[in-house]
This record gives structure tokens, sequence and C-alpha cells, in this order.
């Protein structure tokens, strides 16, 4: 049986431990958190980097018995409306990744960490014009995007954003890396088969799922996942806890935030004050 080697603490009384080839969570009691300490070594292995990112992104949730139940938190349900909502907050959190890791890069190369600080730009350039893609798929499906994005600021993606400024802000701006990683494994859940379910309530001829399929795992999501494990695993371990928090802290936001759609009726006054025209699909 692997010998779990690393212990970090995600947040009050929950703990991850991590080996190679698993992981544990524990949830304490108060008179139970005097048995566990921080111990993380001071070069990992991708392996064992893998297994605390994993950890840690499945600590984040509510408590959840399969990958269905947690994919389904992940990608919610399906309608029109709520896709529209969610180009919108796509929009918002795409349109600050370049600019704030940027800052990020900015930061660390003034502290003289400069193989971060080119890490941090080179997810920058990765993720420049983004943002463009979700407009481009709210303008096929008849809307004025950019007004639309100014009108439509989902709280579920202004708190994602207040959280990403904060890391970055932060004395360990390098955590934001743990909550680029949430973001992207969380895309993984985006398949080809969800996907076309979406395009499936989407009027027929309308091409507007080119910012979820780069954020998909039939996108490049998946190889900036594994490329983020592979950088994360040279950090120190101080980094290494850093980012682990950060990823359990952006999923459980996430997951908090998921359920803030303001209801049908509501996008539906919405678009008709954008005089919006297409008619919905019947449902699925």
């Amino acid at each position: 049986m692997a010998t779990l080697t690393e212990t970090i603490r995600l947040a009050p009384g929950v703990y991850l431990q991590a080996s190679p080839q698993k992981f544990c969570l524990y949830r304490l009691l108060p008179r139970e958190v005097a048995a566990y300490a921080e111990t993380l070594h001071e070069t990992s292995d991708p392996d064992t980097t893998r297994q605390i990112m994993v950890g840690a992104f499945y600590g984040g949730f509510p408590q959840c018995d399969s990958d269905e139940k947690v994919g389904s938190v992940a990608t919610g349900a399906l309608s029109l409306l709520r896709y529209i909502h969610n180009l919108a907050g796509g929009y918002q959190t795409t349109h600050a990744t370049p600019p704030t890791m940027r800052r990020v890069a900015e930061r660390l190369a003034a502290s003289g960490r400069h193989t971060a600080a080119r890490y941090c730009l080179h997810v920058a350039e990765e993720e420049s014009g983004h943002d463009r893609l979700a407009l481009m798929d709210l303008a096929a499906l008849g809307l004025p995007a950019r007004e639309f994005v100014a009108r439509l600021r989902p709280k579920a993606s202004l708190a994602l954003v207040e959280l990403f400024t904060r890391l970055a802000d932060s004395d360990a701006p390098i955590a934001v890396l743990g909550y680029a990683y949430a973001l992207e494994r969380m895309a993984l859940f985006s398949t080809a088969e969800s996907i076309a379910a979406i395009e499936r309530v989407i009027p027929p001829g309308v091409k507007a799922t080119r910012c979820l399929r780069v954020h998909s795992a039939v996108g490049s999501d998946a190889e900036h996942v594994a490329e983020s494990i592979a950088f994360m695993a040279t950090l120190p371990p101080k980094d290494s806890a850093a980012t682990a928090r950060a990823t359990y802290e952006t999923v459980g936001l996430l997951c908090a935030t998921l359920r803030y759609y303001p209801g049908d009726e509501a996008m539906r006054a919405l678009l008709d004050e954008f005089g919006w025209l297409l008619a919905e699909p019947a449902s699925a």
C-alpha cells in the first residue's frame, strides 16, 4: 500500500495527504487537528503533485459520491437561456486572465523569480483572445456582444475574478496557478457529448460554441492541465501549499456560486431589452 508522504492544510480542519499513487482528504474535529501537520518535500514529482492538485480540486466540492454528480454540479442544467448567461460569465473570467497573469509575472520578476514569471507570461499568452471567442458566440446568437456583457455581469464570474485578483495581490501571487488549474480542470467535464447536447438547444445553423470548445476536454484545457502539473511540481513547498489551497478555495467558490443563475424569466426580460429575436428550440 502506498505511503501518504505529503500533507497540506487546505482550510481549517481540512487536510490533504498524498503520495504518487493516491490522495486522502480528512475533515477533522478541532480535537483531532493536533495530530496533523503540514509536511512537504523540498522537491516533489509530477505524480505526487498531480495527486495533491486532484485532491485539492475534489476537496472543494460539496459531498459528492461520484464523478457523475461532480460533473452535474460543474456543467449545470441545459437551456439556451442559461447558456447565454454562461457565455456572459465566461467573458468575464477569460477577459481577466491575461492582464492578471501579466501583473503576477511582474511581481514575481521583481522578487527575482524569473522562471515563475516566464511561466505566468506563457499562461497569459495562451489565454489571450479567449474573451473574443465568447463575444463571437454571443454575436452569433443575435446579440450586440459588447453591450450585452457590459450589462450582464454574472455574480458567479465576478466572484471568481475577485478571488483571482486577491490571489494575484497576495503575499503568495503564485497561488493564481491553483485558481487557473481549478477552472481548467473543471472545464474537462465539458466533453464532446455534453457540447453536442448544448448545440441541440442552440437554434439550427447557429455556431456558438467556440469558447466552450476551447475550454473543454476536446479543446486545449486537457493539455494545459498536464502542463500546469509539470510546472507546479518544480515549485518549493510553500508555493505548492499555496496553489493547492487556491484550488480548494476556487472550487468551493464555483460550487457556491453556480446557482446564481437569475432564472429564465429574468433572462428573457433582459434579452427582450436587447431586441433578441432568436427562438428557443424545443427542449432536448
